[in-house]
């Protein structure tokens, strides 16, 4: 499975994103807020993930909860 990030490609909110959200299913509700997570954890520094124990290069491994081996 491939994960688009759209951090660059945001729209503004339009009639078609509306109508989106309306007729979302739980598989899209759950891929929007694993996308929020991701996009929150790669705007902190370096030092407040340490904080959380992550490093930068494990954030996705984090969220999508695969441990790393």
């Amino acid at each position: 499975m491939a994960f688009y990030d759209d951090l660059m490609t945001r729209e503004r909110p339009s009639l078609r994103n509306w109508v989106a959200r309306i007729v979302e299913t739980p598989f899209d509700r759950r891929q929007r807020q694993l996308a929020s997570q991701v996009e929150a954890l790669r705007s902190k520094s370096d030092a407040q993930l340490a904080e959380l124990g992550l490093q930068r290069e494990d954030i996705l491994f984090h969220v999508f909860g695969a441990g790393r081996r």
